[in-house]
Formats: structure tokens, sequence, C-alpha cells
């Protein structure tokens, strides 16, 4: 009999373990519910009218006041003052320009930015690089950059695919183009591991050790590709998408930054038919007249926003000037400002000879422009994503800082978040 009690004391302490069990999973699930409705909601784009005392469209009139209407993450409405926003959240700031544009990127490449057991990878995919909860990210916001385009690292000659992102928002809805171009090192970056004339015992030890060598293997990996020649070096999907940059369908994006290394771009696209964009151009400044003659873009990397000796020496010993956009602007050149502290720059071309209203659209509508986004991005305008930044005053004075950045209709406060 005490048997039986003891029995029957133990499976309705089972019971209770397993009743205990399912309590816990359905409160988990209930957490875990709440919050998915909690993150739709922040992610769910609400309408907003946003009062500006100035808001500086770049495509268009600056207007003083100026009214925005967001909803469901585009630019609805642009005006002076707009009568029927409904009941919209309104958001008053001092200034509102368009999210800023950094066409030159390498934020979030995580785990290798670039495949470096071969010199011809094409095919490298660069948005699987990224880790999308970087630090970078949300630094980039904090500078008020929406959108970024992604270079692979270029310790290869063909280096892979460049990628256009948001610099916010959920991972799979932060995508622009997983494949805006093919990158090219037309500079001495693949060059700065290999090695010749030793034993071979590294991968390093192969071409390119010069410059001349890496001309070499682009154009005798185009040409081979242009001949129909076939490679056992070359998977076919490789050789795919070299033929893909010679009928046009892959852009190319040359990354060099000496003036003979631009030249050695410009000349293979003239040899193979294409126009390169040109990444970097430290020293274009003494080629100005040649580069407007070749029609190529430039993402201008080399401005220095550092008054010490050593920034005036880019990354091959490149001699830098700070007066360079504005030559640019000048002669006509198709340019944009790229890489880091994109505002500060626009505010130093400012102060060496760049108009304020070209300063503005070279970190927002030019580069869109360059990426063939200017229908989505780029200035504020109906249709568009609503991509903003809100300013303490005038976006080219050196007091006046980010408030908030808006990416497609959600704002991100570094305050806030």
């Amino acid at each position: 009999m005490i048997r039986a009690i003891v029995e029957r004391k133990e499976r309705h302490n089972r019971m209770q373990v397993v009743l205990d069990a399912q309590s816990w999973l359905t409160c988990c699930l209930t957490v875990v519910l709440a919050i998915g409705a909690v993150s739709s909601r922040r992610l769910a784009a609400e309408t907003v009218l946003v009062k500006a005392e100035t808001v500086h469209t770049v495509d268009g009139d600056v207007l003083s006041p100026g009214q925005v209407l967001i909803k469901d993450g585009k630019i609805a409405a642009v005006a002076g003052e707009i009568t029927d926003a409904g009941d919209a959240k309104v958001i008053e700031v001092a200034a509102l320009m368009p999210g800023i544009v950094n066409a030159s990127s390498r934020a979030g490449l995580r785990g290798g930015g670039a495949e470096v057991s071969r010199e011809v990878t094409p095919e490298f995919n660069t948005a699987r690089a990224i880790d999308w909860r970087a630090r970078e990210f949300a630094e980039a916001r904090d500078q008020g950059v929406t959108t970024l385009q992604i270079l692979p690292e270029t310790q290869s000659v063909f280096s892979g695919f460049a990628c256009v992102v948001k610099s916010a928002a959920e991972s799979e809805s932060r995508m622009v183009n997983p494949r805006r171009g093919v990158v090219i090192a037309v500079c001495s970056d693949p060059t700065s591991r290999n090695r010749s004339r030793s034993r071979p015992d590294s991968i390093y030890v192969r071409q390119p050790t010069n410059r001349m060598g890496v001309v070499w293997i682009i154009r005798s990996t185009l040409h081979r590709t242009q001949q129909g020649q076939a490679s056992d070096a070359l998977a076919p999907q490789t050789t795919e998408i070299l033929s893909g940059v010679l009928d046009g369908t892959y852009p190319v994006l040359s990354v060099s930054r000496m003036d003979y290394d631009v030249r050695s771009a410009l000349k293979l696209g003239e040899t193979f038919g294409f126009v390169p964009t040109i990444y970097g151009g430290d020293e274009v400044y003494r080629m100005v007249d040649e580069f407007k003659a070749s029609g190529a873009p430039l993402v201008y990397t080399a401005l220095t926003t550092n008054a010490s000796g050593r920034s005036l020496r880019g990354s091959e010993g490149s001699q830098l000037r700070w007066n360079v956009p504005g030559k640019l602007n000048e002669a006509g050149v198709n340019f944009c400002l790229g890489g880091e502290n994109l505002l500060d720059q626009a505010r130093f071309a400012v102060r060496f000879g760049l108009p304020r209203d070209a300063a503005l659209e070279a970190i927002t509508l030019r580069p869109a422009k360059i990426m063939s986004l200017e229908k989505r991005i780029g200035s504020i305008s109906v249709g568009k994503d609503a991509d903003l930044v809100g300013l303490s005053g005038d976006p080219l004075q050196p007091t006046t800082s980010v408030v908030w950045t808006m990416v497609g209709g959600n704002i991100y406060d570094k305050h806030r978040e």
C-alpha cells in the first residue's frame, strides 16, 4: 500500500514537471510573439510630416521654411507648407537634407573581404561577407549616411562584385543591388603579398608582383574571354561574369589612385569597350583635362580632412591636394566624394573652392547617379525613398551636428537607439 502511494506521488510529480515545462514554453512563445509584434510596429513606417526651417532638396530650390510628408517609407509631398497631412506625426528640425550616399565603403565586411587564393575572382560575392550588425553601420547612420556601396578588398586583380545596401532596416530589405559592378584593382594592392623567385611553398608565390603584372593579368584574361579561349584556371561562372564585363552587363569599377594607374584603367576600358568608374583618383589633378575627355565617372576618396603632414600622403604614397574637388567641378568632371566623414569632406571642399550646392550634391545626388540609383535616392523628391538627415543648422557649417537620420521612413537617433 505504501508502495502504491509512493508511485502515485512520483507520477504526480512527473506530471507537474511536464505541466511546468509546458507553461514555461507557452510563456516564452508569448514573449517572442510580443517582441515580434513590437518589432513589426517599429519597422512599419508611419506617416510623418517633417517641418524644417530650411529644406535642402538638392535637385530643386532650397525651401525656407519647408515641409516633407512621408508615407509608407516614401516621400509623398514636398512644399513650403503642406496642409493636407491628416493625422501625420509632426517632427520639427532646424535643417533637412537628403540621406548621404557613400559610394566607396567597406563597412561590415567580416571573415575576409576578398578571395585571395587566386587573382581572378570576379565571382566573389561581397554581400555574403557583410555582418549586418556591424558597428560601422551605426556609425554611418550617426554621420547621416543612409546608403553605402560596399566594395570588396583589392588583394586580387579581379576583386569581385560591389553591392549597394542601406545603413538600416532588416537585413533582407537592406540590399539595394547585390551586383552593382565588378571591381578591378589597377593599383599596387594585388602585389602586396605576392613574391617570385623563391620556393613555391605558398599561394603567394605568383604574379603579379608589380603594376605591369597587374595590367597583364587584366589584359590577358579579358582577351582570352573575348576570343572564347577556355582556361582550365577559370570556372565557367568566372568566364560568364567576364563575358558580362565585355558586353556591358556588369559595370567596371576600377580602384586606381596614382595618375599612371588611372591612365592604365582608362586605356584598358578603351581597348575592351567599357568606361570604368574610377575609385580613388588621388592624383587625378595631374590629368584633369585628359580625365574629363575620357567621360569616366570618378568616386574621389582622397580628400583628407586632417591637417597633419602624414595625411597628405595616400596609401600608395600619392601626393594629395585639398583643392581637387573644386578643380574637378570647374572642369565639368562627373565626380562625387566617397569614403569616411563625408559631411566633413563636403565642408572642407567648400573651404577650398567647391561651390556649396555642388558640395551637397557630391555626397547625395551625384553618387546616386554614378550608381544609377538617382530615381530612388539622392534628393528630396516625391516618390523617392524617405532617406533624410535632420540637422541642427546649416549642413556645411562645422558647428552643425546630425540630430537624427531617417532610413526608409524610420528615424534612427543615436541618443535613443
